[in-house]
């Protein structure tokens, strides 16, 4: 953005600040303290990042629990709100909402639940780029104005305007180009020579506050050029997009990958690799078939040797359908009748034998008990028997 509406974007956000702290019922030093966050943070982000309404409602949450003055959220989106509609004005210039209760935001609509989100979003950016060093900002000109004015028990008409040119100062980036005491010494200036008082010179005032001469006027200056300027108001500023950067996103380049674990490569499968292997699988099987049937042949086959013949017989012509593989499986089929019906005769007179044995068992266990039986018998002596 040009430098005219940056200027116009600083004064309308001080002065936003102002009236929400009035309303707020916050000490000026509080405020004090929001402005000057709020004008420190816009030398770091341009106003095209951050909406100027949002980040006026942070600073001043921010500054709030530093002075310990803290404020709840829902109350400073509120009255931002509303000085906001209190700014909407009419095609002749008048204000909408002249006489008329300022409307709010409905705590149940999806508008104050964005509004209270932005909000947050910008007091984290401010308290990030400000380096969460905040407490260093809440040294003001104001401090210095009443101590200086306390010591002389110069008149409160004097001290009221010195207070007021340096409320004022905030509307500008003095307070970030400039010592608080310098500030103070500038207000000191003007209020003096507004309100014809003069201010002791053995010694100099503004020796007493550390101050130079050429630098109090310098400030004066800027101070007093803010009265010839007409009233700031809200400028809308595209909003940038978030540039997403091109290169890696790891902090340095070099970083290699992480590396697969041995899992993660076996998992991977070559699409010719499976075509082999899905091949020599249906091989292995064809083999194993052949394995079979060659174990399952008689054991004589292979070694006799089949008798030599003579020239074997013509074979007939072949008519029709009747193809030589069909013979081939009806032989086949002979071939495994046969060995199904020797198999079952193995096992019939299988269960022959055994029926034969129980009953030799049986009779060789009987011989066994009849023979100790005799064996005791034999052993007892003859019982006497003695007559009468």
């Amino acid at each position: 953005i040009d430098e005219a509406t940056e200027d116009t974007l600083r004064r309308y956000g001080a002065e936003l600040i102002r009236k929400a702290g009035f309303l707020l019922k916050l000490p000026q030093l509080t405020v004090a303290s929001a402005a000057s966050m709020f004008q420190r943070f816009y030398f770091i982000k341009s106003f095209a990042e951050f909406e100027v309404r949002a980040l006026a409602s942070a600073a001043l949450i921010l500054a709030s629990k530093l002075e310990e003055r803290p404020r709840k959220l829902h109350e400073v989106v509120q009255v931002f709100f509303r000085l906001q509609m209190r700014a909407v004005k009419e095609e002749d210039g008048t204000s909408t909402y002249a006489g008329k209760p300022t409307p709010g935001l409905d705590y149940t609509q999806r508008e104050f639940a964005d509004v209270k989100k932005e909000v947050l979003n910008a007091e984290r950016a401010m308290l990030r780029e400000l380096g969460f060093e905040v407490k260093l900002l809440l040294d003001h000109p104001h401090r210095y104005v009443l101590e200086y004015l306390d010591l002389l028990n110069r008149p409160a008409k004097l001290t009221q305007k010195a207070w007021s040119y340096a409320n004022d100062s905030l509307q500008t980036s003095l307070c970030c180009s400039h010592q608080p005491h310098e500030i103070a010494a500038a207000s000191l200036f003007l209020a003096a020579r507004s309100t014809g008082l003069k201010l002791p010179s053995k010694p100099a005032w503004w020796e007493v506050l550390g101050a130079e001469t050429k630098e109090a006027e310098r400030i004066a200056k800027t101070i007093m050029a803010l009265y010839s300027k007409p009233p700031a108001e809200h400028v809308s500023v595209p909003r940038r997009k978030a540039v997403v950067p091109e290169g890696p996103m790891t902090p340095f380049p070099e970083t290699p990958a992480p590396m697969k674990s041995p899992s993660e490569e076996d998992e991977r499968v070559d699409p010719v690799e499976t075509g082999d292997a899905v091949q020599q699988e249906a091989g292995s099987a064809l083999d194993e078939g052949r394995i079979e049937e060659m174990l399952d042949e008689p054991e004589g086959a292979d070694a006799a040797p089949p008798p030599a013949a003579s020239s074997p017989p013509p074979s007939p012509p072949q008519r029709g359908f009747d193809k030589p593989g069909k013979a081939r499986a009806d032989g086949k089929k002979d071939k495994t009748k046969e060995k199904v019906k020797e198999r079952e005769k193995e096992a019939a007179t299988g269960k022959k034998k055994k029926k034969e044995e129980e009953p030799k068992e049986e009779e060789d266990e009987m011989t066994e008990t009849e023979g100790a039986a005799i064996a005791v018998l034999s052993v007892q002596p003859p019982l006497h028997i003695q007559p009468r």
